[in-house]
């Protein structure tokens, strides 16, 4: 298994402001012992034109955990594609590739907010043929020679996108968590980047979905990464002390999801009142809180019941929770279960 750390929105929740300053200088710093301490990738998310500052853009921050970090991976968990030129997004990329010395993972979304594409002035129904001609641009983009492209969103000619990428290529994940964007992914044969959101019998239905469809289209499950993203909080005081210390920050990122559209129920279904009773149950049920042993054993059992997943990403930050309380969260996890989960 391998373990990442994040991923990070930079929010500064009305429950407990802080500067934003503050929030990058120790997002840095956590990502910076985060390495020491064993963790091999460090992630980040994606929004825009939010009360709390929600990070929107990705690959600058990336750029600045690359120049404080040697070894661990950056990833975007997603950048939302759509939104963004693909020639800037291959460029940038291809520069935070460098300054990591190719240590960049480029995850790309759909994206879902109805605000952001009226912002940016995209079709929110123009994203699915923006997004798989942008994935098309930017591979391209990074490969020797220059490249003519005829797509009905974007057009170029003989272009040749300098400097190149260290990675030949850079990875590109996927987050997806309906139908037709799992299939888009199994059809590129890429990882599917699973968010924070659902609980295990959601996730089994999802990886399934996943895996027929990359059967469907020749490709083996089993040759390509299975990252998912949980919520960890781990405190000596067992699972129900702990979520009362986090309750109110965990809660807060999925009220902005049930508001957004993007919150399920335990069994799957959506919410979409932010006041719904189902999403503390489901936000509690879906995260990773408590002693030690109760974290080592969430995590077995979450390895059994999903035999594909590989790349744990453990979102330790959340909006509000004090910085000091997410070290100590983070350090009691390298030590005492990271070791003992294989």
């Amino acid at each position: 298994m391998k373990f990442g750390i994040g991923y990070y929105s930079l929010q500064s929740p009305p429950h407990n402001p802080v500067p934003h300053q503050r929030l990058c200088a120790e997002m840095l710093e956590q990502i910076a012992v985060a390495e020491k301490l064993g963790f091999e990738s460090a992630w980040l998310t994606e929004h825009h034109f939010l009360s709390d500052g929600y990070c929107p853009s990705l690959l600058v921050a990336a750029s600045a955990i690359a120049a404080r970090t040697r070894e661990i991976r950056i990833g975007t968990g997603v950048l939302l594609l759509p939104l963004h030129n693909p020639i800037r997004v291959a460029e940038d990329a291809a520069v935070v590739d460098i300054i990591s010395e190719g240590r960049l993972i480029l995850g790309l979304g759909l994206g879902y907010r109805q605000e952001e594409f009226d912002a940016f002035g995209v079709s929110l129904r123009d994203r699915k043929g923006r997004m798989d001609e942008g994935i098309e641009v930017i591979q391209r983009s990074w490969k020797d020679a220059p490249f003519s492209f005829q797509g009905r969103y974007y057009q170029y000619k003989d272009l040749n996108v300098t400097p190149k990428p260290v990675q030949k290529p850079i990875p590109i994940w996927i987050g997806a968590y309906q139908e037709p964007a799992i299939r888009r992914v199994a059809r590129l044969g890429l990882p599917l980047y699973l968010a924070s959101v659902g609980t295990i019998p959601f996730l089994q239905r999802e990886i399934a979905l996943f895996h027929n469809a990359l059967r469907e289209f020749g490709r083996s499950p089993q040759e390509i990464e299975q990252p998912l993203v949980r919520d960890i909080y781990v405190t000596h005081g067992g699972k129900e002390k702990g979520w009362r210390e986090i309750k109110e920050h965990v809660t807060y990122i999925y009220k902005g999801y049930a508001e957004w559209g993007s919150m399920v129920d335990k069994e799957g279904n959506p919410i979409t009142d932010p006041n719904d009773p189902r999403l503390g149950e489901a936000s509690k049920e879906q995260g990773i809180f408590g002693t030690p042993q109760e974290c080592i054993e969430a995590i077995k059992t979450l390895q059994q019941s999903l035999p594909s997943l590989n790349h744990l990403v453990c979102r330790f930050k959340f909006p509000g929770l004090d910085y000091k309380q997410s070290m100590e969260s983070m350090k009691l996890f390298a030590e005492k279960v990271m070791p003992y989960i294989e």
